[in-house]
């Protein structure tokens, strides 16, 4: 959850306007926590064991090979999100993957939502002025290809 957490706040204090629409209406977090997951997934891609042959793309697959399906990708498919690389709190809702689809879907969704609501809600309501570091780049973190985060996420409250 650490990881959402921090690319959440990455995209909201990247995109100063959506954290101020955020800031002066609350009632967004909902829509903002779903923008998060979208915009900027923790789990980037999900190994699956293809259950029979198949071709997708005129690739072939064969039954029992593995493959990684790109979360972070499907997220970002401009014929299910318009304008798909804006970070947008006020976006209609459309269902994003990132905790999965159907029977596999994350059991522990729910919670994870609820936590970064209350995260996001607090952290931005004690420190209203928060900002990325200038002077200290953040650093994600690059030594998994399953999980996209922060090694280092300064910021300044001023």
């Amino acid at each position: 959850m650490i990881y959402q957490l921090c690319n959440a706040v990455h995209a909201f204090l990247s995109h100063l306007g959506q954290l101020r629409r955020l800031q002066a209406d609350p009632s967004l977090i909902g829509p903002a926590v779903e923008e998060s997951f979208r915009y900027d997934p923790a789990v980037a891609f999900l190994p699956k064991v293809a259950a029979a042959d198949l071709e997708i793309g005129g690739r072939p697959i064969s039954e029992g090979q593995v493959v990684l399906l790109g979360i972070a990708a499907a997220n970002r498919d401009p014929e299910v999100f318009p304008d798909p690389d804006r970070c947008d709190v006020g976006r209609a809702a459309r269902p994003h993957v990132s905790f999965g689809t159907g029977a596999h879907a994350c059991l522990g969704m729910g919670l994870a939502r609820l936590e970064l609501e209350v995260a996001l809600l607090t952290l931005f309501r004690q420190f209203p002025c928060l900002r990325l570091d200038p002077a200290d780049p953040p650093r994600r973190r690059c030594e998994t290809l399953m999980f996209r985060g922060f090694e280092l996420l300064p910021v300044v409250a001023s």
